[in-house]
């Protein structure tokens, strides 16, 4: 097994904001243990999946469709991730 470093990028996500939903994006890179870069790629969308940080997020009447889309992989030497950090932007519909 190769540690791997996987960029990411998400789309859409809404959350609420002084009582209102707002869309947001986020970018992040995780570092995961796998076989080979497809293997890292569906760990790391994986483990924005399970995130606490989304658990209440689904798709909202009016709203883009939440994604997630690999922006690289690539070997590393850095410890795993255990939990994403996410670079928050404002998009809009």
């Amino acid at each position: 097994m190769a540690i791997y470093a996987v960029d990411l990028q998400g789309e859409y996500f809404p959350m609420r904001e002084n009582g209102r939903w707002k869309l947001y994006g986020f970018d992040t890179e995780l570092i995961v243990e796998a076989d080979n870069p497809e293997e890292a790629e569906l760990m790391a969308v994986r483990m924005v999946h399970m995130d606490p940080v989304w658990g209440n997020i689904r798709p909202r009447p009016g709203f883009p469709t939440p994604r997630i889309y690999p922006e690289g992989v690539y070997e590393c030497e850095e410890e795993p991730t255990d939990l994403p950090e996410y670079e928050l932007f404002r998009m809009r519909k």
